[in-house]
């Protein structure tokens, strides 16, 4: 497709067969107060999807910490409705929480989420949320 002077947004390239390779598990993270005065994560939706997951270059992330919007990875999954900042991706043990959302080319096949990863999934094992908490593998 040639582009034109005229065009306002990028075209990207959807991904080819194969490429969305990745089992990963998208879930809504809803914040609620608990009993020792914190905040306690629940998570109301939650679906596998089909991801691929690719690391941004160091010009990105470098761009995006100046920025304060740290963006670590891109994650390509098919298109679906309702995906919003308060979703994050779970692969393996990793988090990625989503900081912004884009329809590909605006066809409504694919999404592309942009991604701050948070680490290594914890398992509160009690404590309070003033620094006392404790997490483990």
């Amino acid at each position: 497709m040639k582009l034109r002077q005229t065009q306002t947004s990028a075209t990207y390239l959807l991904p080819d067969p194969g490429e969305l390779d990745k089992r990963v598990s998208i879930r809504q993270r809803v914040d609620s107060p608990s009993d020792d005065m914190g905040i306690e994560p629940t998570y109301p939706v939650q679906f596998p999807a089909w991801a691929k997951v690719v690391q941004t270059s160091a010009t990105t992330y470098q761009e995006t910490v100046q920025t304060d919007n740290v963006i670590t990875h891109y994650i390509t999954i098919r298109w679906r409705r309702g995906i919003t900042t308060d979703f994050e991706v779970v692969l393996n043990d990793l988090v990625y929480r989503i900081k912004r959302v884009r329809d590909l080319n605006s066809k409504r096949r694919f999404l592309l989420l942009e991604c701050t990863e948070l680490g290594e999934f914890p398992v509160n094992t009690g404590g309070n949320s003033n620094g006392g908490t404790l997490f483990t593998r």
